[in-house]
């Protein structure tokens, strides 16, 4: 029997700073088992998946959806480094740089979405390839996110190639900067 992902608060009030929901969004929000107003610790991935869709096709009705969900990605990240624990994590990444950051790449996103498997390998300096299995989101959502916290440790120019896709909650992120 296998053991549901769950997500940490913390990924939905990302998700909230970010997209600012009006009424339609809150509502659909709701809709998906996220109450804005009263969130809770921990929720099944799928509502996390829910609100993710809704958002996605909020902000962006006219977008190809690799590039909407990278986008959604890379700017939950930042809205997470707005937050109190975000900025701690943040100065931490700054001073870390990019290479030991991405050796903590498992227990970064571990820290929010669990139990995942996630897989770090180092092929050559600022080149690394990230194993993502029982991970139930979007790979380009990972590679957005994955390119703001590389951006916040201070890689100049991330690029995050999603490498290899396997069905239905695995893929490889090929990430260099």
């Amino acid at each position: 029997m296998s053991t549901e992902v769950t997500v940490q608060s913390t990924l939905f009030e990302s998700l909230v700073r970010y997209t600012k929901p009006g009424t339609k969004l809150r509502a659909d929000f709701l809709a998906a088992g996220y109450d804005v107003d009263k969130p809770r610790a921990t929720y099944p991935a799928s509502v996390y998946l829910a609100c993710q869709e809704a958002a996605v096709c909020h902000l962006f009705p006219d977008r190809e959806r690799k590039e909407s969900l990278r986008e959604l990605g890379r700017e939950m990240v930042r809205a997470y480094f707005d937050t109190l624990v975000g900025r701690v994590v943040g100065m931490a990444l700054k001073m870390a740089g990019p290479e030991r950051a991405m050796k903590r790449v498992a227990l970064s996103f571990s820290s929010v979405v669990s139990p995942v498997d996630i897989q770090t390998e180092q092929l050559a300096p600022a080149d690394w390839r990230v194993r993502f299995r029982g991970y139930p989101f979007p790979a380009d959502a990972a590679a957005g996110t994955c390119e703001g916290a590389l951006r916040q440790a201070g890689a100049t120019a991330p690029r995050v190639e999603v490498e290899r896709q396997e069905s239905p909650n695995g893929f490889d992120l090929r990430i260099r900067w």
